[in-house]
């Protein structure tokens, strides 16, 4: 093993550049610069990490630093002012319509308070449990800020179909689902429904699975926490590693998606944390349990960890490693359990299963609209693509650190290493999760899929939902390895970063569409009260077919059942010729500055204002009309 991370470390600090470079030069000479602008949140830590890895790495530096340490301060300092800030991001939520670019500022300092906690705070019996509960405290925050704020977020569009689903299921006592392909999906809207019973009728449905879904990916955190201790026996790296969690955007954009395949990922999260503990009678239990729990919450899940599962177990084989995460025994219950589970809702499954394959891996969505804003916007892309470029590099440098620490340094000497005592379970664990880490980056962040998807017509990013616990983990300990070989200096510029990667992950178009610091062409992820009263009173008052963009049409058609279609786009006759009403969601277009989305996007000014003139105007809320 450690012949083969001697050649990894001296392999990868050389093919990171060149390849940085290659992916940067090939779609310029293709004539593709939009695509090469795009790979430059990919492309610069790509360069970066090495270079400060070899700058930071030799002993040399480490003599450099002198008796430099972080300074130790009593965590009640960083705590008050922790709940004053917290106690005044609150109140500006409070008096506010839309949350400002100074909750993303506040947000970010408050994560550089989380950071400073961890570093400074001196080693008690409970810092762990201090520490956590800030983290949990700042990720229920963010989170809760936007579902909780706006009455009704419908993410990607699929939410709303699941909150029709839910509040069937408290109306009529019964399962019968609405729509066939949501069939096998009824556990997780069971719970939602029973909780929304519990709660009564003073909180929506809607609320209760929003009120749910932040519960446990803030109660998930503890699971990061868990899986990192015993890869890594350190106090520190395990709660760095749940600081970078709750920075990776997709973490806390799922944490507000309320639907089964968010659950999944936290389950994936608990499975992991059994297969890294030690393989006891108990621990082989409950990894059966998880497995089960998500094949039955979200069976189309299970392919995609499955795939993740096999890759670990090769690269496990490959490296001879004495300790294995997944061994035959882990694949034969996780695949006998689903053939089980798809053997008995075949009728339905099956069928399924080859349809989201084809559509992950031989074609995106339509309804998705990402390489039209690769395309079109680009800079754009790169500026809310950052927050990944920050854990990106953080992930690099804690492959590379681990990989020399491997290469030049014995088993025994490895074990006994100046940071304290690390069982010798712990280095082939850290070695090969951190080789599936950085084999996953390319499916788990959007980058180079969007790439694949502009020029292959391939999207594989359902991946990305179970590798955010992996990208934590080791960009923890990168964090980590920066902090003890830096001084002064190094310290000062992890502020600088961590400061920096909070504010990217908080305030970006995919966590922040209600007020981004850089806006992307797309539609923003909720719906307000008054667009939601509007679409009540056009269905009471109107018994024909409309046509709208999307979002639209899955609140009329999942939550009224009314007749909807989505505006085509490039027919040969007008935008709106051959539909009986038409609504515009004008507060999108105007307040927001956001196009609609029909079939394709469609800006402000390409509205056809004469169709719309043509019809009678019989409704008009300020941010809806409808045009009959």
């Amino acid at each position: 093993m450690r012949r083969i991370t001697h050649q990894l470390y001296g392999i990868s600090s050389i093919a990171l550049p060149v390849l940085a470079v290659i992916g940067i030069s090939v779609p310029l000479l293709l004539g593709s610069a939009n695509l090469a602008i795009l790979g430059l949140y990919f492309a610069i830590p790509m360069i970066a990490a090495p270079v400060v890895v070899r700058a930071l790495g030799s002993d040399r530096s480490l003599l450099e630093r002198g008796d430099w340490h972080v300074p130790q301060v009593d965590w009640r300092v960083w705590s008050i002012a922790f709940h004053l800030l917290l106690s005044g991001l609150i109140a500006l939520l409070v008096v506010t319509d839309v949350r400002p670019l100074s909750f993303y500022a506040g947000v970010a300092l408050a994560y550089v308070l989380c950071f400073l906690l961890i570093m400074t705070t001196p080693s008690t019996r409970g810092r762990h449990v201090i520490c956590l509960y800030h983290l949990m405290a700042i990720a229920t925050l963010v989170i809760y800020s936007v579902t909780l704020n706006y009455d009704f977020f419908v993410g990607h569009g699929d939410l709303t179909t699941h909150v029709a689903l839910v509040s069937s299921i408290v109306e009529t006592g019964r399962t019968a689902t609405l729509l066939p392909e949501y069939e096998a999906f009824q556990l997780w809207h069971i719970y939602a429904a029973v909780s929304s019973q519990l709660f009564g009728d003073w909180v929506a449905h809607h609320t209760t699975m929003y009120i749910l879904s932040g519960g446990v990916f803030a109660a998930a955190i503890g699971l990061m926490y868990g899986v990192a201790r015993r890869v890594y026996p350190n106090e520190t790296v395990g709660l760095l590693s749940c600081l970078v969690l709750i920075s990776f955007p997709l973490y806390l954009f799922y944490g507000m998606y309320s639907i089964p395949r968010s659950i999944t990922s936290i389950l994936f999260l608990a499975l992991v944390l059994t297969l890294v503990d030690r393989p006891t009678a108990g621990m082989r239990i409950l990894g059966v349990i998880f497995v089960g729990a998500i094949v039955v919450y979200h069976p189309v899940s299970i392919p995609f960890v499955l795939a993740i599962l096999i890759v670990l177990s090769l690269i496990e084989l490959t490296i001879e490693t004495p300790i294995r995460v997944v061994d035959t025994y882990v694949l034969s219950v996780t695949a006998l359990i689903t053939a089980v589970y798809w053997l008995y809702n075949a009728e339905f499954i099956v069928g399924r299963i080859i349809d989201t394959i084809a559509v992950s891996f031989f074609g995106s969505a339509p309804s998705s609209g990402t390489p039209q804003g690769v395309i079109s916007s680009p800079w754009i892309e790169v500026a809310n693509y950052a927050s990944y470029a920050f854990a990106l590099f953080f992930v690099l440098v804690g492959f590379l650190f681990w990989q020399r620490r491997m290469a030049t340094s014995g088993a025994d000497e490895t074990a006994q290493s100046r940071r304290g005592l690390w069982p010798s379970r712990s280095v082939p664990l850290a070695t090969s999760l951190g080789i599936l880490t950085v084999a996953l980056v390319p499916l788990a962040f959007p980058g180079p899929t969007l790439l694949l998807d502009a020029l292959a017509g391939v999207n594989v990013s359902r991946f990305g939902h179970y590798s955010f616990m992996f990208i934590a983990l080791i960009a923890g300990y990168g964090l980590y390895e920066l902090l003890d070989r830096g001084g002064v200096a190094v310290f000062l510029a992890l502020l600088v970063l961590t400061s920096g990667f909070a504010v990217t992950a908080v305030s970006n178009d995919f966590t922040a569409s209600d007020n981004p610091v850089v806006e992307r062409p797309f539609y923003t992820f909720y719906l307000t009260d008054n667009e939601r009263a509007s679409f009540e009173a056009i269905d009471a008052g109107y018994d024909g077919e409309i046509a709208s963009d999307r979002i639209s049409c899955r609140y009329l058609s999942a939550l009224h059942s009314s007749s909807c279609s989505v505006v085509s786009v490039g027919g040969e006759d007008g935008l709106f010729t051959g539909y009986d009403g038409v609504i515009i969601r004008e507060g999108e277009l105007e307040d927001r500055g956001r196009p609609l989305q029909f079939s394709e996007y469609v800006e402000r000014e390409s509205i056809p204002e004469n169709e719309l003139a043509e019809r009678d105007r019989v409704y008009d809320s300020d941010e809806v009309a409808f045009y009959g």
